[in-house]
């Protein structure tokens, strides 16, 4: 298959989304009626609203670029099996397209590749425990994970394929993944834009009509399926089916959500929407972390001496309902359990029962962020039998009510416990 030619008849950008190039085209149209009016300083003066608008709209525009990103990535990259997807992290997205622009395509691959590690493969199956389709699917995930990280690629990429084909069979509701008749694309998508998950299953779908014995670098799925590609064992091709997989619950994700058309934003509430970023902004600039105090200051620390609108309050209050098996509070103070209907207090007792929390202690506590606190404690549990004493840094978000990150202390937030931080001793069953 050309791959070249593939690409290059889909000319449609993401940009082009409806919920993008309404913006786009508002801020290229006010640049050149601003460029005019600067030209004449005195109206400035004279109207101050306008010199208002003006400053609001020069720190919109910076912000523009940001937009250019996925089309970026997926014009680099897509071609060899890595597409933008929803929850691509946005630092492995810049720092790839900054080596791929600058001619460092071979560094940015290796960057890609390695970006799928463990802690990327457990967000993964953490994700996957709380969606229909994929939750059924998570012990084998588990050992596959086990196959990836020991380096037995030649075991996880043809089990990997398998499952996407039939995840999307079952999401679809009537078709696998890799059929011709699969419609992927979305309305207003990064994910399944044409030049994303479609694209990508056209390559990994591509024919492979003769045996080859030279080394692959894109999971063609019937060529390793039915045994015509017979060299891709290797970590790239599996990290490529690790991140078409995570592109697979981004797809799951957005199709629940059917997004539709909205009415497009004005210019007055898109600077009003401006205003409120920037005295957001305001407010973190002059926010510090909190003193980071030693070992036997937190060993002296109760809930009753914790103030309530604390990280470590919640994170108390969290292990000591786990410790008597008080699962409701558990699931209400989860960051993967906001909105999220598939997030059960059975599917957390599930989780958290064959694990008896004995004791636990603070040992210290740093401001990451002003919206992330990272904790460090002491747990003593019985799990598989055995009594086991050891050490978690154990990360809190302060979030609100849908989820997306506050400035700690803003109004209607509250500290969630993130669980990924934990994952290892919930679902490590060698511990």
């Amino acid at each position: 298959m050309n791959h070249r030619f593939l690409f290059s008849i889909m000319t449609k950008k993401i940009k082009d989304n409806e919920s993008v190039k309404p913006l786009a085209d508002m801020t290229k149209f006010l640049k050149g009626g601003f460029e005019i009016i600067d030209k004449l300083p005195v109206l400035y003066s004279q109207l101050p609203k306008l010199k208002s608008f003006r400053e609001q709209f020069s720190e919109i525009e910076k912000q523009m670029p940001i937009i250019d990103l996925p089309d970026n990535f997926n014009d680099l990259f897509a071609k060899d099996g890595w597409i933008c997807h929803a929850s691509l992290s946005q630092k492995v997205l810049e720092e790839s397209i900054n080596l791929g622009n600058t001619g460092k395509l071979k560094e940015a691959h290796q960057l890609l590749i390695n970006s799928v590690d463990e802690s990327y493969v457990d967000l993964v199956l953490l994700k996957c425990r709380t969606r229909e389709h994929f939750n059924q699917r998570v012990e084998l995930l588990q050992l596959i994970k086990i196959d990836y990280l020991a380096e037995r690629y030649y075991a996880c990429i043809p089990l990997l394929l398998a499952l996407i084909d039939g995840l999307a069979n079952d999401i679809s509701k009537h078709i696998g993944f890799f059929t011709e008749n699969l419609e992927l694309e979305l309305f207003d998508s990064i994910t399944v834009h044409s030049s994303g998950l479609p694209f990508l299953k056209k390559i990994m779908n591509a024919s492979r009509t003769k045996t080859n014995e030279e080394e692959i670098r894109i999971p063609y799925r019937n060529g390793i399926l039915h045994g015509r590609d017979l060299n891709f064992n290797n970590k790239e091709v599996a990290s490529k089916c690790w991140w078409a997989l995570s592109s697979l619950i981004d797809w799951a994700d957005e199709k629940k959500m059917d997004k539709k058309r909205e009415e497009p934003i004005s210019f007055i509430e898109l600077l009003n929407r401006n205003q409120k970023t920037c005295e957001y902004l305001q407010r973190i600039d002059v926010w510090t972390k909190r003193p980071i105090y030693n070992s036997e200051y937190w060993q002296k620390q109760t809930i009753e001496t914790l103030e309530k609108s604390s990280p470590e309050y919640n994170l108390f209050e969290f292990l000591y309902a786990w410790k008597n098996k008080r699962w409701g509070i558990m699931n209400n103070l989860l960051v993967h359990t906001i909105n999220n209907k598939f997030a059960t207090v059975i599917r957390l007792k599930e989780d958290y029962l064959p694990i008896q929390l004995l004791d636990f202690s603070i040992i210290n506590s740093e401001d990451e962020t002003p919206a992330i606190t990272v904790v460090t404690v002491n747990l003593a549990f019985v799990k598989n039998q055995k009594k086991i004493c050891t050490q978690y840094s154990i990360r809190l978000n302060y979030l609100d009510k849908n989820g997306d990150l506050l400035l700690r202390g803003e109004r209607d937030g509250s500290w969630k416990i993130l669980q990924l931080s934990i994952a290892n001793l919930l679902f490590n069953e060698t511990i």
